[in-house]
């Protein structure tokens, strides 16, 4: 059971109070065990004597003041854990995520992205997934920005097939006596408005209340703070109704079909490949349309050389012929580090470099400023060098406009002979002149029609991919696919740099037009599931370009077995400790 839902919700509240439902029969016995904290966590109170905001830890070490910098709402999860519970003759594995809309986020919602990302890659462990929780605070009663932006991230990563699948789960529910009736009017209308065909009562029992004050009870008691008789009949009569509701629905989703997760993870997987290869793509693509320039020019002057010896015969020069043989070539070589570094891509922090190669190249690489060399941190999230309000500490620039990067990106133009100067020994007429200058022309014109064939290729891929989204995800989304928006990026950047970068801003152009075009040729059209991991193979085979991109991919996918493996290793220690502390 996945469990998704806003900053503060109560997740990892409710995870911990469905360990104590399934330990102990009633609330007074979950007292006097001093309850269970699967998820360590803290509770805000109000202090009886001094009036005062304080703070309790649920390992019952006594209260404290809340500290001025402390951040409400901030989530308690970082990353997405596992906690398994048996419950009849079934394995409850609930999976806690980060909350999303966090108060650590910056305006472009990046630490709400790797939130997503961490998610969708734990869950691309699994073959099948029972059910996809999404709690909701009762108190909603009106479309907030943060409720429309969370259940809009929620369902764009979801496949149409997820709606029968889909639980909401309310929280802190006492205060509408477990009858959320006003948020559920939102819901409805923000399902209609989005045309989700996600089932809701009375066709299916897919929402629950539960009150997480009870959790705050238990922390309490084990703090031995003193309970009025109110309080203990609140409390009794909340940890009842949430229990029966709790079981209800567990009851529920053991009914329900598995759902398999192959589709979920192919979005994940088409998004992916396009935001990872966006920049690789782009880049090549530019390289391929100067090549295509420089191969035309070369054609022009093979024909100006042709119509002279053929207007003089006897005027050819071998050496005319071998400059002919002479092009330059720029290529995107991407080389592993060997390590990983946090670098900014700002457009403030970079600079373009040419760096001198031998006699027959020259390096260009966009240089971006390092702001963790060498980084140790299992996620970027956690780099020493990002704030916690999700600032670089080092160039002040927002944790968005920074990537990790293991591999180095660098344009180099190099001297190519496009036949071997040998020929040109045996050239000893103008008629071999000629059909020497057609050879080299006919070579020209294949390694044109090949790149420009690749470049069409790129982009057209990647139309299909981000098509395939935009018709298989629950809720279609409005975001810009990330090659649109590091087009429309660079564009922007040429147009303020001004004439100097005009010959860019034309290679740019020209690309946007073909994706663009790309986009709508395919927008109709309905791509399977098992035509992604197809299109990304196509990619890879490209004879010129396939290789960097399959090697740009290859970092992702590292990536994301890191995520799954240290996931799994916290899992199980966690659980094992834990169990064996509390004898269940």
């Amino acid at each position: 059971m996945l469990l998704i839902g806003e900053s503060g919700v109560g997740k990892s509240t409710w995870i911990n109070a469905v360990a104590n439902y399934l330990k102990f029969a009633t609330l007074e016995e979950a007292v006097e065990a001093g309850g269970l904290f699967p998820i360590p966590c803290h509770f805000e109170i109000l202090d009886e004597q001094t009036k005062e905001l304080i703070t309790i830890s649920s390992e019952g070490d006594g209260k404290a003041a809340i500290p001025e910098d402390a951040e409400v709402g901030e989530s308690v999860t970082k990353m997405p854990n596992e906690y398994v519970f048996p419950y009849e003759y079934f394995q409850l594995n609930l999976i806690d995520t980060p909350g999303l809309m966090d108060t650590q986020d910056t305006s472009d919602h990046s630490v709400d992205k790797e939130h997503v990302n961490n998610i969708l890659r734990l869950l691309s462990s699994y073959d099948e997934i029972q059910a996809i929780c999404i709690l909701l605070k009762s108190s909603e009663n009106r479309l907030s920005n943060a409720l429309k932006y969370t259940l809009t991230e929620i369902t764009k990563h979801l496949d149409t097939g997820a709606a029968n699948n889909v639980i909401f789960i309310f929280t802190y529910a006492s205060g509408t006596n477990f009858n959320p009736s006003k948020p559920q009017a939102v819901l409805r209308k923000f399902m209609k408005d989005n045309h989700l065909n996600i089932p809701l009562p009375p066709n299916k029992p897919t929402i629950y209340s539960v009150e997480d004050a009870v959790m705050d009870y238990l922390a309490q008691c084990k703090n031995n703070i003193p309970q009025t008789k109110v309080n203990q009949d609140d409390a009794k009569r909340n940890w009842e109704r949430s229990l029966n509701s709790t079981v209800e629905l567990f009851d529920y989703v053991c009914e329900l079909k598995p759902h398999s997760v192959t589709s979920i993870n192919a979005i994940y997987n088409a998004e992916h490949t396009i935001a990872v290869l966006s920049e690789l793509v782009l880049e090549m693509s530019m390289c391929s349309l100067k090549n295509v320039a420089a191969l035309e020019r070369k054609e022009e002057e093979a024909a100006a050389l042709r119509e002279a010896i053929t207007r003089n015969p006897l005027a050819f020069a071998r050496d005319d012929l071998k400059q002919l043989l002479i092009r330059k070539e720029e290529t995107v070589v991407v080389k592993p580090l060997g390590h990983t570094n946090v670098v900014c891509k700002s457009a403030k922090c970079s600079q373009v470099v040419v760096d001198a190669g031998d006699s027959f190249s020259v390096v260009r690489k966009c240089r971006q400023r390092i702001c963790c060399e060498k980084c140790k941190s299992p996620l970027m999230y956690f780099c020493l060098s990002m704030s916690w309000k999700g600032e670089c500490k080092v160039c002040g620039c927002g944790k968005g406009k920074h990537e990790w990067r293991v591999t180095e990106q660098v344009v180099e133009t190099r001297e190519v002979h496009s036949r071997d100067e040998s020929v040109i020994e045996k050239v000893v007429s103008s008629v071999d002149a000629v059909r020497e200058i057609d050879a080299i022309t006919a070579t020209y014109r294949r390694r044109v029609n090949t790149s420009t064939n690749e470049t069409e290729q790129m982009l057209s891929t990647c139309a299909k991919l981000n098509s395939f989204v935009q018709h298989s995800a629950l809720m279609a989304s409005s975001d810009v696919d990330k090659l649109s928006e590091r087009l429309q990026d660079k564009i922007l950047t040429c147009e303020r740099v001004g004439d100097s970068a005009a010959a860019e801003l034309d290679y740019l152009k020209k690309i946007q037009h073909h994706y663009n075009k790309a986009k709508v040729e395919c927008g109709g059209k309905n791509y399977r599931t098992s035509d992604v991991d197809e299109l990304i193979q196509q990619l890879y085979r490209l004879p010129m370009k396939g290789r960097d991109l399959k090697v740009a991919m290859e970092a992702e996918e590292k990536a994301k077995c890191e995520v799954i493996e240290r996931g799994r290793k916290a899992r199980v220690g966690r659980m094992i400790s834990y169990w064996k502390q509390h004898g269940h």
